[in-house]
């Protein structure tokens, strides 16, 4: 009891700093804070209901004064309090206007539900794009994207349509595509099968060619994906191929919240999506056109920097178009920076402007230690080579089925060794705390990260469970990539109301905020700010610019590009306040006119 009133006065004393000449503020009972209304202590007697009141007030006044977006709140311009405003009126009238107008879901025994901001997001999204405030969050300049998988960046059609022009691509399943005699499971193996893409050369064609439509069809073996495309819809009749090809893409909302559904399952859902989106996304072509588009999505989701992952590993090389050759790490390297050089050059043509893009050195955390060592050389490789384009490396994957950060340690501290002496500056980004495994090596990987000087945290989900961790972390200014969405439909959280999020905000982490692996979810950055709004009844305008602000400051930037990207952001910053005010001014009549 002790302990927890002094941290209550050191809370005080710092809440008293920040008054500008004010000084410590004395409750109704001639104390600064005290919470004993009881009449139980020896010196406070109880208080009247006058008194309860006040001290009530300023109990809740000096929690917000502690909060997150405080910074940000107290230093806010006029035409900041009108926008925050009209930001509160724009999410009441989704509620009444959007959301109540919705027909109500039928639910176990006949209960119906109604619809609501925050619920499960895959059952919400086709709604959330008919909001308001999606389409304010749409608009927002949102700093830099730093937690992004570059092989789920762009919705899953844009490597499809790209694949059926390709001579030399193949398909395969898991399981012969044939249509069963009757019952609910006619379509079954097409329901539960893996798809899986590839490139291939003409050599390579004739070592197991398949027909997927035949009872005698040996998994594995492969078809041309145009005679595939062709021949579908003789064997599917419930959907075209596109429809059937991108279901198989995408997570649907009963599969992520089944009640047997466990977030295992759902990794292991996620894992099959990713070897699908691998074979259409590595040769050279997609490869290239991927980048430019993905580009062009960030200025459209006005993101103003992004820190990308690709892997890196010997074998997840590109092909050549023909399948006759491969393109190595340091070729896919090149191709990224040649597009984007060129998107910035063609951006400059217009007269607009994109702050950049760097890499994180990403390799899977299933290669045992040799691999990884190797890795983390070439990383050191690519930092001299392309000093400006690498940003830091990370071990990533499903953190339960791969090897905890602890069995990379000896070749992680050489790493550090080898970066300090040779003066490079490349930090750990780890993914980590993206479990519900409390205890487990999953979880101790929190501890290595600190332990390791990680710059950010992928995820961190569990970071509000480990206290002594968490203010350590704070301490040291590390930063959490926070992806709502991601750990939703990965099953660590039902709803994002029930985001460890807002206890590690409330607690004064650092964060930024995500989209992970947005190609599956159905989602963009917008829609990921958008559920960090509706998740707190009382997250607003001022919420949102502290975490885009934080995204700039936690990037793995000079000094001289973060005061540069701070700028630019606080000019766009202003422009989308004035755009809120003239689309929604009309809401709000009772703050004055800017």
């Amino acid at each position: 009891m002790a302990a927890a009133f002094e941290i209550l006065r050191a809370q005080d004393a710092d809440i008293s700093t920040r008054r500008s000449g004010d000084g410590p503020v004395s409750g109704p009972l001639g104390l600064p804070l005290d919470l004993d209304t009881t009449g139980t202590g020896p010196r406070v007697p109880i208080p009247s209901i006058d008194e309860y009141d006040v001290l009530r007030k300023r109990t809740l006044a000096r929690e917000q004064e502690l909060s997150f977006d405080a910074h940000c709140r107290s230093r806010a311009t006029h035409k900041e309090i009108r926008v925050d405003a009209i930001i509160r009126k724009v999410r009441e009238h989704d509620d009444r206007e959007v959301y109540a107008s919705e027909p109500k879901r039928r639910g176990y025994q006949g209960q119906m539900h109604d619809r609501f901001a925050g619920d499960h997001f895959l059952g919400n999204v086709d709604i959330i794009n008919k909001t308001d405030l999606f389409r304010i969050a749409s608009k927002m300049p949102k700093g830099a994207h730093l937690h992004i998988h570059f092989n789920a960046c762009l919705p899953p059609k844009v490597l499809l349509d790209i694949a059926k022009g390709m001579d030399r691509m193949f398909i395969s399943s898991t399981l012969p595509l044939i249509r069963k005699a009757g019952g609910e499971d006619e379509y079954g193996n097409f329901d539960k099968c893996e798809i899986q893409f590839s490139i291939m050369s003409h050599e390579m064609e004739k070592k197991k060619p398949g027909n997927p439509f035949s009872a005698e069809y040996i998994p594995s073996h492969t078809m041309k994906f145009s005679d595939f495309l062709g021949q579908f819809s003789s064997h599917y009749t419930k959907a075209t191929v596109d429809e059937w090809l991108l279901r198989k893409l995408l997570f649907d909302e009963q599969e992520a919240h089944n009640p047997f559904q466990t977030a295992a399952g759902a990794w292991e859902k996620f894992n099959g999506r990713t070897r699908m989106m691998k074979g259409l996304f590595n040769y050279e072509r997609a490869y290239r056109a991927y980048t430019y588009q993905c580009l062009e999505d960030f200025v459209r989701d006005n993101i103003q920097y992004a820190e990308i992952r690709p892997n890196f590993m010997s074998t997840n090389q590109l092909y050549t178009d023909d399948g006759n050759g491969s393109i190595d790490n340091e070729g896919i390297m090149e191709i990224i920076i040649q597009e984007t050089k060129r998107f910035q050059g063609d951006l400059a043509k217009k007269g607009q402007s994109f702050g950049g893009l760097k890499v994180i050195y990403c390799t899977p955390r299933s290669m045992d230690r040799e691999k990884v060592k190797v890795a983390l050389a070439e990383c050191i490789a690519f930092k001299k080579k392309w000093p400006e384009w690498i940003a830091g490396f990370d071990l990533v994957g499903e953190e339960a089925k791969g090897y905890p950060i602890k069995e990379f340690v000896p070749e992680l501290l050489e790493f550090r060794k080898q970066c300090a002496e040779q003066n490079l500056d490349i930090p750990f980004l780890f993914h980590c705390g993206e479990t519900l495994d409390m205890g487990t090596d999953t979880d101790g990987n929190l501890v290595d990260a600190l332990l390791l000087g990680s710059k950010r945290i992928g995820h961190g989900f569990a970071l509000a469970k480990h206290p002594y961790i968490m203010q350590h972390m704070k301490a040291k200014g590390i930063c959490l990539e926070l992806c709502p969405i991601s750990n939703e439909i990965l099953g660590l959280t039902p709803r994002v109301s029930g985001h460890s999020m807002y206890q590690l905000l409330a607690n004064n982490v650092h964060c930024t905020v995500s989209s992970d692996n947005g190609a599956l979810f159905s989602s963009s950055l917008s829609h990921d700010f958008y559920q960090v709004m509706v998740g707190k009844a009382d997250m607003g305008l001022y919420g949102w610019k502290q975490l885009a602000m934080w995204s700039i400051e936690h990037a793995c930037l000079s000094e001289k590009e973060t005061e540069k990207m701070l700028n630019e952001w606080n000019q766009l910053w202003n422009r989308f306040l004035d755009w809120v005010d003239e689309e929604y001014g009309h809401l709000v009549k009772d703050v004055a006119k800017i």
